[in-house]
């Protein structure tokens, strides 16, 4: 039973959504920081966002919609993987980088252009296909389960940088 103080469910796609905005305002606002120090602390945080958010739609939102994936959007479905693991792969560079070189910049736009393709992906394929196959009642347990695990993620990376 759901007590009167806990919050309504989110639809996963809004929460989605959210999260999206959030990486895209970060990723920009260390775009444009200058500072060696400032920079390195903002791709931590990114990175470590990022790392959370990805493993989470991996176990929760990808799964959800395994079964509708066939044939070349099967092979989608695996891109985004790799395409996760990149992005992973651009930021344990960046890390080791001094920020502002003309090397520290390339990488973080491709950096930027592979979340962004993911998200336009997310947004044109998965979102129809979570819709597909979950309604109004199935989007909003999908949300709880997403935020669980972000949960749960977080307190893993927390306890790894302690």
């Amino acid at each position: 039973m759901i007590s009167a103080d806990a919050a309504p469910s989110l639809d996963i796609r809004d929460q989605l959504r959210r999260d999206h905005q959030l990486a895209l305002a970060e990723l920009e606002a260390l775009r444009q920081e200058n500072d060696d120090q400032r920079c390195h602390a903002m791709l931590e945080a990114l990175r470590r966002s990022w790392v959370i958010d990805a493993l989470a739609k991996e176990s929760v939102v990808y799964r959800a919609i395994e079964g509708i994936e066939s044939g070349a959007d099967s092979m989608r479905a695996d891109q985004r993987f790799v395409e996760h693991e990149l992005v992973q792969g651009l930021f344990e560079k960046l890390a080791q980088m001094r920020a502002g070189t003309i090397e520290w910049h390339a990488r973080l736009n491709v950096a930027r252009e592979l979340i962004m393709r993911l998200i336009e992906t997310e947004h044109e394929q998965v979102f129809a296909k979570l819709a597909q196959r979950h309604d109004a009642a199935g989007l909003a347990e999908l949300g709880d389960a997403y935020e669980s695990a972000r949960t749960k993620l977080t307190m893993l990376e927390e306890a790894k940088a302690a």
